[in-house]
């Protein structure tokens, strides 16, 4: 063997590589978590602000005739356009090519554009127009979601995607429970608000760059584009994959449970204020110790997704996370109290917690193709932004046909229940 078949031998050495080809041997798992952590926390902070405190409160001192039916309107047609750029982003940066690689000029430039619009978000005058720069603003937060989320398949080895997805669970949590804290005491300064929670948004995107290994240049790389051309590759990104039952399980169970969880998470202002009869100061209030519990909740969730990863199994951590939820939406059922949405907010934060943990372990895991793993994840995170944002539609239309809150606890339940029947049925996943 001649010198330098020796060195390529020693430099490429088979052992130091996973079954996805990702580099196990150099890989930095504390510098992963602490730029995922990074940047979940504090876009939670600023996500939780706008849409749990700040959007609704905004919607009514602005005079909606009916402030649950305007928020549900611009979620719902916020969702589709979420959703289609999910999936866009996705496949588009599966093409992309530059010295910085593919995901991050996605996250860099949908940071730089979601700054500007929560900026204006909390500036509009009138409903229609900030109706609108929501819209705009849901397009460039997921240039900034879906490229961190491609990223877990691109570059995290499948032994610590458990961990990972732990950091991302309790960092999201964490963060929305510290964004609902946060909102609250700005319940009277709503402009101050939005521009904090545009600066976290901004940081937030900037940090993870900052902190994870830089992406390697794919600039010379031949990229495949079985389409011919981005339009048609565009076209092609609305193609779901197909003959992937495990895949569009997955996505159903994450799909319902959000679902769920939206339902109440997105109108805890709203729930205190029409539904217990809390005036606006109090409900505050209430919020805020609501964020509390979910900061508790958020750090027992920390533990499960390093746990999932040492007994190689995803599926009864989300079985358990359904089932906290469950037992949280029975209790504003019984006890339509203060009281009651403090249980049910304790174990609905249990429940999302712990399913926020190792929900994109159980993503990546059941994708069917790695070349096409920005546009498939597009797919399977649009469950995740179709969750919050059509729970809030739900509710909304719940709320304006009945004119009470009270049916939408029963229905989460049963969201819930049928999460558990899909997951269940996933094969290529104990």
């Amino acid at each position: 063997m001649s010198t330098q078949e020796q060195t390529a031998s020693v430099a490429v050495n088979p052992d130091d590589f996973d079954e996805d080809g990702i580099d196990v041997k150099h890989f930095n798992v504390a510098r992963w978590i602490i730029g995922y952590l990074a940047f979940w926390i504090i876009m939670s902070i600023g996500f939780a602000m706008v849409s749990q405190v700040l959007l609704p409160q905004r919607i009514k001192d602005m005079g909606a005739a009916n402030p649950t039916a305007v928020l549900g309107t611009m979620t719902s047609i916020g969702s589709i356009v979420a959703l289609v750029a999910n999936i866009v982003v996705g496949a588009l940066s599966d093409l992309t090519k530059s010295r910085f690689g593919r995901r991050t000029p996605w996250l860099f430039w949908g940071a730089w554009f979601t700054l500007a619009f929560y900026l204006l978000m909390g500036n509009m005058g009138v409903i229609v127009g900030v109706v609108i720069v929501l819209w705009l603003s849901k397009l460039s937060f997921n240039m900034m979601n879906s490229p961190i989320y491609s990223t877990v398949s691109d570059r995290v080895p499948k032994r610590y995607r458990g961990t990972i997805s732990s950091a991302i669970g309790f960092g999201n949590t964490l963060g929305l429970a510290i964004g609902a804290y946060v909102g609250a005491k700005f319940i009277e300064s709503v402009h101050l608000g939005f521009t904090i929670a545009a600066i976290c948004m901004f940081i937030s995107a900037m940090l993870f760059i900052a902190i994870i290994p830089r992406e390697p240049s794919n600039k010379d790389e031949v990229v495949v584009n079985k389409e011919g051309s981005a339009w048609k590759h565009i076209v092609y990104s609305f193609t779901p994959p197909l003959h992937a039952p495990d895949f569009w399980k997955a996505f159903c169970c994450r799909t319902l449970l959000l679902l769920a969880i939206q339902m109440l998470a997105g109108y805890w202002l709203y729930i205190c204020q029409d539904y217990i009869g809390l005036p606006k100061v109090t409900a505050a209030k209430v919020v805020s110790t609501i964020a509390i519990f979910q900061m508790i909740a958020s750090i027992v969730a920390m533990f499960v997704g390093p746990l999932s990863d040492k007994i190689h199994k995803r599926k009864p951590m989300v079985v358990l996370s359904a089932a906290l939820a469950v037992v949280g939406f029975i209790f504003p059922i019984v006890m339509r109290s203060i009281t009651g949405i403090y249980f049910a907010s304790v174990f609905v934060a249990l429940g999302q917690g712990i399913f926020m943990a190792i929900d994109q372990a159980l993503n990546v895991d059941v994708l069917p193709s790695k070349e096409n793993a920005g546009k498939d994840l597009g797919f399977i995170n649009a469950a995740t932004t179709a969750g919050q944002s059509a729970g809030m539609a739900l509710t909304s239309i719940i709320v304006s046909a009945t004119g009470t809150y009270i049916y939408i606890f029963p229905i989460a339940i049963v969201m819930s229940v049928l999460s558990v029947f899909f997951v269940l049925s996933i094969k290529s996943v104990k």
